[in-house]
């Protein structure tokens, strides 16, 4: 999943992964995502992964609350 350093909604893109991989497999192609901007010393696109995993996380929170 590539990320648009225009533009950027990390509410839609956890949804678009969500509808794709369910919530598990979502958190795990954020996480990767995330690792992948890491090494490649891309702060920008890090940063934008680290909201997308948190909408994720709250989703995961939230249905098993």
């Amino acid at each position: 999943c590539r990320i648009s350093r225009m533009q950027y909604d990390p509410k839609e893109i956890a949804q678009g992964l969500i509808e794709e991989h369910g919530l598990d497999g979502a958190l795990s192609v954020a996480i990767e995502g995330a690792m992948d901007a890491q090494r490649a010393g891309d702060n920008y696109v890090l940063s934008v992964w680290r909201e997308i995993k948190a909408v994720i996380r709250k989703q995961i929170a939230d249905r098993a609350a």
